[in-house]
């Protein structure tokens, strides 16, 4: 009802404009005839005429649709057409922008309005820009990879999706020299390709989907503290740093760790675990043994090289599993010998030793400051010095001789005593550590000892006597230079 008062409501305004132009047309007649009014006024009579004959043509094409899209109104068009080509433009475009076929929101809804010319999308270019202006949400027809029931990676493809398993099993399958692969790399875990919708921003690149896939997640494993571990050794084996020991096991103290202690690590562990067998042919030498024979012109505890060893030669097939790149077991199945070892021959001396004899000449015996020289007890009458150093200095035979003595001697603690012939011997107390033992035969200026404090002593440093016939004799008369305070070297 409403439609047809309106249509009455237009003809009655269309009929009077007609009415008013021809009553116009005859005056303006009229009057240009009868020579009683001016050109002037006949042109505004024109100009009212034309008004309303433009008034009459606007109500001709006023039809067309207000645009919705994603539940916001964009504008409007005259056709619903026009916006469906722009739509179809703005796919392409970002299709092409991202190599991947984009999806759109598909909420488009029309109204039949009044068209607005300031808000009127003439063509579908009006229309994509319309469109590119609005919070677009792109998804594609992509696929998921999914392991273990967990969706790892959304690629745009199933075919991108594939590619990127092959590349993980790849990584893993990589062969070196003289190696094969026997059978299908095996994945451990359940996983498909699932092909469905996926938010644009939710894909990832190949690389990036490879890269994700191979390093895994982090999981939380309990490791039990064994003896001689530290913190800074279980760390580094786990590839962590110690701050990650620390914050993964604030309940304790991982400065004091002791046999038996839970900790808990952070490992990574790959979404896929997958396993290659490989048979690799590769060689590996046979150590050469060595065989002893007496000589009878090499003195008793002298040996020396008659003719040095070779090793030998032999090829080795294997079969070889790995995991994830790490070689997990091993199977020898040929071992073929390619060169023979031979064996390495040494001489043992049996000739009896000459005596023992000195020079008389003795020399310091090792380096540090002088700390005494005349004091009660062993020192008394300038009978023996005390040399101070650090633990661990080295001290050396004064003379040559035969060592008669290379054990703990009372006070003395740790004590050695080399007898140079000729009724004359030195003794070496204190020491830390003792380099030679009873009946070996030493050369003046050989290591024999390290200095220390053992026994009655208060400080690391070497009791050093010169005797003759068991008697301890003046200390400065064979080193004059001795003095309290002052340092000395060999």
């Amino acid at each position: 009802m409403e439609k047809n008062q309106n249509h009455g409501f237009v003809e009655k305004i269309k009929n009077a404009g007609k009415d008013a132009v021809l009553s116009i047309k005859t005056k303006a007649s009229d009057l240009l005839m009868n020579n009683s009014i001016s050109l002037k006024k006949v042109a505004v009579g024109v100009a009212v005429l034309t008004v309303f004959s433009a008034s009459a043509g606007v109500y001709k094409s006023v039809q067309g649709y207000r645009v919705f899209f994603n539940g916001e109104e964009i504008g409007m068009v005259r056709q619903t057409g026009d916006f469906m080509a722009g739509l179809d433009l703005v796919r392409n475009n970002l299709s092409e922008q991202y190599d991947a076929n984009i999806i759109l929101p598909s909420d488009v809804r029309f109204e039949r309005a009044i068209v607005s010319k300031d808000r009127l999308l003439e063509s579908p270019d009006a229309s994509a820009t319309a469109i590119e202006k609005t919070n677009l949400t792109m998804t594609v027809e992509g696929a998921v990879i999914v392991i273990e029931e967990e969706e790892v990676a959304a690629l745009k493809s199933y075919e991108e999706a594939e590619e990127v398993l092959d590349s993980v099993i790849a990584s893993y399958a990589q062969l070196g020299e003289n190696e094969v692969i026997v059978s299908e790399p095996i994945i451990a875990q359940d996983y498909e390709i699932v092909q469905r919708v996926v938010p644009y921003v939710n894909l990832r690149t190949k690389e990036d989907a490879v890269k994700y896939i191979m390093q895994g997640t982090d999981e939380i494993i309990e490791y039990e503290v064994k003896p001689g571990d530290t913190s800074w050794d279980i760390a580094v084996n786990r590839g962590i740093n110690v701050n990650e020991l620390v914050a993964a096991n604030s309940d304790k103290d991982i400065t004091s760790l002791r046999p038996g202690d839970v900790l808990k690590l952070t490992e990574v562990k790959p979404y896929l675990d997958v396993e290659v067998v490989k048979e690799m042919v590769y060689s590996e030498k046979i150590p050469f043994e060595t065989t002893y024979q007496t000589d009878a012109s090499i003195y008793v505890g002298k040996s020396e090289e008659v003719s040095p060893g070779v090793n030998g030669v032999k090829e080795i097939t294997a079969l070889v599993t790995y995991r994830n790149g790490v070689q997990v077991a091993k199977e020898i199945t040929n071992e073929e010998k390619i060169k023979d070892s031979v064996n390495r021959v040494v001489a043992r001396g049996t000739k009896p030793l000459p005596p023992a004899q000195g020079t008389g000449r003795f020399r310091m015996p090792t380096s540090g400051r002088v700390t005494a020289i005349n004091k009660a007890g062993s020192h008394a009458g300038s009978r023996a010095v005390d040399i101070a150093n650090s633990v661990g200095t080295s001290i050396y035979a004064s003379d040559s001789g035969r060592v008669t003595r290379a054990s703990w001697y009372s006070g003395y603690g740790y004590a050695i005593i080399i007898d140079h012939g000729n009724g004359y011997s030195t003794l070496y107390g204190h020491l830390s550590s003792m380099n030679v033992s009873v009946g070996q035969n030493v050369t003046a200026g050989q290591r024999i000892a390290g200095m220390g404090s053992t026994g009655n002593s208060s400080g690391s440093h070497l009791h050093f006597e010169i005797r003759r016939y068991g008697a301890r004799q003046v200390i400065t008369r064979y080193f004059s230079y001795l003095r309290v305070g002052g340092r000395v070297s060999p």
